[in-house]
């Protein structure tokens, strides 16, 4: 089972996300500043939501998510959980065991936190096909990349020459960005693609 909460940050409910955090600080001064955040932040819906790219945004957003690994870990008791953020993934032998297990989170989430599954990106599939995770293709045995991430750079390297060339971007500014992307892409199965990638920046360079 893969599955992606529906617009997740934009429909996070600050009263229960105050209450979780609640149960553990009783620092009233912290509280304020945690409310204060939580305000500062123009949303369609008022009291819901917080800003993409803030660092509380993202502590807050697993503080919230918490909830979820609970229920599934020690109330549907499954055995193989990842989360990372609002993207998580099961698995179990049984398709009707997922299924069921699929039903019964979409509704805690609704009840408890306010929130639901993402009905496009949620679903149960055989693991030989492989699922989308955190930008690759993970199979049982290898990963890959996702093929818009492998198109991606190179279109960066284009960008690379042309700042380059006008003078908007150093050679070394350039190596530290694509050392970035290979270290990222070194995780999956690519040995050929980044050969070819750092031949091709060495000519720009």
């Amino acid at each position: 089972m893969k599955a992606d909460i529906r617009h997740y940050f934009d429909s996070i409910d600050h009263d229960i996300l105050l209450e979780i955090i609640n149960r553990k600080i009783k620092d009233q001064n912290l509280l304020w500043l945690i409310k204060i955040i939580l305000k500062n932040h123009n949303a369609e819906t008022i009291g819901k939501g917080m800003p993409l790219g803030n660092l509380t945004s993202q502590f807050f957003a697993n503080v919230y998510l918490n909830e979820l690994d609970w229920f599934v870990k020690h109330k549907l008791q499954a055995k193989y959980y990842i989360r990372y953020v609002d993207d998580f993934v099961i698995l179990h032998r049984d398709r009707m065991v997922l299924e069921n297990w699929k039903r019964e989170i979409d509704i805690f989430l609704k009840t408890s936190l306010k929130i639901g599954l993402h009905p496009e990106k949620s679903g149960i599939f055989p693991i030989n096909q492989g699922i989308t995770m955190l930008g690759y293709r993970v199979f049982y045995k290898y990963r890959l990349l996702k093929r818009s991430n492998a198109k991606r750079i190179w279109k960066r390297l284009d960008r690379f020459r042309q700042k380059c060339d006008r003078g908007e971007m150093t050679e070394e500014d350039a190596v530290r960005s694509l050392a970035g992307w290979v270290a990222y892409a070194s995780f999956a199965n690519t040995y050929n693609l980044r050969r070819r990638v750092v031949t091709e920046f060495n000519q720009i360079a």
